[in-house]
């Protein structure tokens, strides 16, 4: 009925897949729990072995690194059940309800749904610039998802039919960190699926510090401009595409990219969202530079 799928990557997953263990075996449903590392390597892997000795879970350590998005659709071919319910290692459900929650939608059909994320408010996350960016971008409340679902789907937390998954597949051209998400919600819509916000979120708690995590950032935007020389994305859809190339008619671009190193600096120095995302434009417009 029920396949759990958990990539990871040099990151503890055992607590996780323990806490959904419990939870299907109260459920009494037919699950299994599959779990990959994706070639990492590390020596957390030792711990993450000891989900072999729960019942219907298996964890795997790849020797080599495929990539976010090909460990995902590796993960859906893996899966024995109809209904795939994609978790990221670093998360953990909020509710002790949390499974049955979205078995009552295991009836559905042409239908995705996003359970949503959250962030622990402990004192120790408020300096980190990553906490802060997923408050304010993240932890949206269902009203505004329910609004927007494409926008607000994220790969951490959802549940979808298997033959739905695998008509549609993560991009696996985008082997670093950032976008697939994006991309796989478009082509859901594309294919004339729907995307169904509900209330069953997870916290996310892997917090990056904020050098590391600028780093991911600039990874994410030069995915996005891998994505429109693509042509897979339509950067008239995507307001950050839309101001670059505004930018660029205005023949700005070298201005605006010459205050990167500016702004990644406040950004980093004082965990500043504002201050990332004018970094995150400065650094598109770079990019743009080297096309041309």
């Amino acid at each position: 009925m029920l396949s759990v799928l958990i990539p990871t990557y040099n990151y503890n997953a055992f607590k996780l897949v323990k806490s959904i263990h419990k939870q299907l075996v109260l459920e009494r449903i037919s699950f299994e729990i599959i779990c990959f590392d994706d070639g990492s390597n590390s020596s957390i892997n030792l711990k993450n072995r000891e989900i072999n000795t729960l019942s219907n879970a298996t964890f795997t350590a790849f020797k080599k690194n495929v990539g976010r998005s090909a460990i995902r659709n590796l993960l859906a071919e893996k899966a024995t059940f109809n209904w795939l319910l994609f978790l990221d290692a670093d998360v953990l459900p909020i509710k002790t309800n949390f499974i049955r929650n979205y078995s009552k939608y295991f009836n559905s059909d042409k239908t995705v749904f996003c359970g949503g994320i959250k962030y622990e408010h402990l004192p120790k996350n408020k300096k980190y610039l990553r906490y802060k960016y997923g408050k304010k971008n993240e932890e949206i409340s269902l009203k505004k998802r329910t609004e927007n679902p494409s926008k607000y789907f994220f790969t951490s937390n959802f549940l979808i039919q298997k033959d739905v998954f695998l008509k549609i597949k993560f991009e696996e051209k985008l082997v670093d960190y950032g976008r697939e998400d994006l991309l796989f919600s478009l082509d859901l819509i594309k294919q004339g699926y729907k995307i169904k916000q509900i209330a069953n979120e997870v916290y996310h708690l892997g917090i990056d510090d904020n050098t590391l995590f600028i780093k991911k950032t600039k990874k994410a935007m030069k995915n996005l401009i891998f994505l429109e020389k693509s042509n897979l994305i339509n950067p008239d859809n995507l307001q950050l595409l839309k101001l670059i190339n505004k930018i660029s008619k205005f023949k700005s671009l070298r201005v605006v990219a010459f205050l990167q190193p500016f702004f990644e600096n406040l950004a980093k120095n004082k965990s500043s969202v504002f201050f990332l995302n004018c970094m995150k434009v400065s650094y598109l417009c770079q990019l743009k530079l080297k096309d041309e």
